[in-house]
């Protein structure tokens, strides 16, 4: 393996993130000896085996500072090095916020910082790659939002992903509808016929342009799509991608499946970012109880898409 650099910033100081980071540190030493780790935090114990730095924050400054100043370094440090990954661990978009950073997550902050036009955000297991057309907006703003760029541009970049990165030269790649039953020609709903279809014949034509392979379907309907999925994927059929059109019908169906083994992760960035899957939990940090799977997963499969 080329020499790799992992940039890991742990997420709020106040929640669980540099617990499950330590935790997930420890778990893979053995794997990370081959892999250069740099982490923009406060220094917590970890194995020496671990070939970590740890540049820390400034002092006296809040939760939320020190996780958008962690953010911001850290993708300074990315793109000035090569080889190189974020993985995140969970913040608090209050406490973001609140500390002068205007970003409703990573997702967007991210784009900011790379000057990134379009980003595409994707919860994936070892069941599912789901990419979502909206995020993180309310729900009665979801329709506005679903636009034939927005689906277009969802398609392609999880598309380039797949062929960048997973060794698909011939994505395939499903769509949900937006509606019930996807619509049911048009009595539900119109977006799937007005929209997404045509975004989806779109995709189809510039990759014939490009002399790309596409196999794209859809669309679906989700409320019995994923339950059909699983069974597939069981049987090695399943799709590397599925396009879901809002954040609760993509990433329920994600955490169902299988919350401790999960990562978060944005397309369209011009680096790589794995993230853990979970929040900030402030409940139970500090308590040691918190499960450092999605972490693991996450630092992994970082180094895999590197």
């Amino acid at each position: 393996m080329n020499s790799i650099t992992l940039a890991i910033t742990p997420g709020d100081p106040k929640g669980i993130g540099p617990e499950v980071t330590q935790k997930a540190l420890l778990k893979l030493s053995k794997e990370l000896k081959v892999v250069n780790v740099v982490i923009f935090s406060k220094k917590f114990p970890i194995t020496k085996s671990v070939n970590a730095v740890f540049v820390e924050p400034p002092l006296h400054q809040s939760s939320g500072y020190q996780c958008g100043w962690a953010i911001k370094t850290a993708v300074d440090f990315v793109r000035a090095s090569k080889n190189a990954a974020i993985v995140t661990g969970p913040i608090s978009k209050v406490a973001l916020q609140e500390a002068g950073f205007p970003f409703k997550g990573h997702t967007d902050f991210l784009a900011a910082l790379s000057k990134a036009k379009n980003v595409t955000m994707v919860l994936a297991n070892d069941f599912f790659r789901v990419a979502l057309v909206t995020n993180h907006c309310a729900l009665k703003d979801v329709s506005r939002e679903i636009t034939p760029k927005n689906v277009l541009n969802t398609i392609e970049q999880v598309a380039d992903f797949c062929r960048n990165h997973l060794g698909k030269k011939n994505p395939k790649v499903a769509v949900l509808g937006l509606n019930p039953h996807a619509g049911e020609e048009g009595i539900l709903g119109s977006e799937e016929k007005k929209i997404i279809v045509p975004a989806m014949k779109k995709a189809l034509a510039n990759a014939i342009k490009k002399k790309q392979l596409l196999t794209l379907s859809g669309p679906y309907s989700a409320d019995s799509f994923f339950a059909m999925e699983k069974e597939r994927v069981k049987l090695g059929k399943g799709h590397d991608f599925i396009i879901a059109q809002y954040h609760d019908q993509g990433l329920i169906p994600v955490k169902l499946s299988d919350f401790s083994n999960g990562l978060n992760l944005t397309l369209g960035l011009p680096f790589i970012r794995t993230s853990v899957d979970h929040g900030t939990a402030f409940d139970i940090a500090g308590k040691n109880k918190a499960d450092p799977g999605s972490m693991i997963y996450a630092i992994r499969k970082a180094i895999e898409y590197l």
